[in-house]
């Protein structure tokens, strides 16, 4: 660490996701965000409820030795605020309120239990700061997560529409591809309940043909499509498509997973491609744009805009520091 890092405040992020918790760890330096730490666990909790819809024994208890990890982390790097957001998984669990105290106790933090919009504003912040500038155009953030979907419509810095679905690549995985297997029926109605679920959006039609994707199903089907030549880093409809066929080709999960490395770090992204199939097709989008920014860095500038006591403005995404 050096000295001159040490004169500019230190932040930390802690998302409990559906799927992974992950942490970042970062420091606002003449208008670029450094992050210097981040810590991914994978605790798998939207595929782990029971029947009744409560949380298994085993995900809390990995979930609450993950969060002891992170508290030891953050005590190393000693950040001057934390902000813990836990997100749908948590909201749609039966016995939440008995597991977040035993959470916030093994990460010695508070939790905040936040709602759709909530996690959307963040998503729409980290991609905001991350594309940097302000062209006067609207832009569609999309977020694609384990256990719900996030729509956001704005206009730099400012949005103007938030919409939250519960549907995510976990339970249109869970739901269409339960037992591994990979065919033309199943991802055809993968694809036709995920546009039910989309078509009472009012985002629909406002928008511009190109959104940006912050969620890791989305840059997880762009490293494969990259990676097969498909694409060049969008996604468009007809690459979704190649990707569709490649999977069915494949025929199960286990060998999708087996075929790409990307797959193997996105274990539901059969569920993921119809979801962003679905999307594409409900709302006339043409291309989407993976980026690498979302709620955690979002969390991150909301957490150094609160401390100097200024609005969001658009600052730049920089490096791992």
């Amino acid at each position: 660490m050096t000295s001159q890092a040490q004169h500019f405040p230190r932040y930390a992020a802690v998302e409990l996701g559906s799927d992974s918790f992950r942490l970042h760890v970062g420091r606002v330096e003449r208008g670029e965000l450094l992050l210097e730490a981040s810590l991914c666990e994978p605790v798998r909790l939207a595929a782990s409820f029971e029947e009744d819809g409560s949380l298994c024994e085993a995900a809390m208890r990995r979930a609450l030795a993950s969060l002891r990890e992170f508290a030891q982390l953050l005590d190393a790097w000693r950040p001057q605020a934390v902000r813990v957001v836990a997100t749908s998984a948590l909201r749609m669990a039966r016995n939440a309120q008995v597991f977040l105290p035993a959470a916030e106790t093994a990460l010695r933090r508070p939790i905040e239990l936040i709602a759709g919009d909530e996690a959307g504003r963040l998503v729409y912040m980290g991609v905001t700061s991350t594309l940097g500038g302000d062209d006067g155009r609207r832009r569609l953030v999309l977020d694609i997560g384990s256990g719900s979907t996030e729509l956001v419509l704005g206009r730099g810095p400012s949005i103007e529409r938030i919409e939250s679905f519960a549907v995510g690549a976990v339970r249109q995985s869970l739901s269409f591809f339960a037992d591994g297997r990979i065919d033309a029926a199943c991802f055809d109605a993968a694809v036709r309940s995920g546009r039910s679920r989309f078509a009472e959006s009012t985002v629909a039609g406002r928008h511009p043909p190109l959104a940006y994707g912050a969620c890791g199903t989305v840059r997880a089907l762009a490293e494969i499509a990259l990676e097969d030549g498909i694409a060049d880093g969008r996604l468009t409809m007809e690459g979704l498509c190649e990707l569709r066929r490649r999977f069915i080709e494949a025929g199960h999960v286990a060998r999708v997973r087996l075929a790409w490395p990307a797959a193997a770090r996105a274990p539901h992204l059969a569920g993921g491609l119809a979801l962003l199939l679905a999307l594409m097709e409900e709302y006339g989008i043409t291309e989407v744009l993976p980026v690498h920014a979302g709620l955690r860095v979002g969390a991150l500038w909301d957490l150094h805009w609160r401390s100097v006591a200024l609005p969001p403005a658009l600052p730049a995404f920089a490096r791992m520091g």
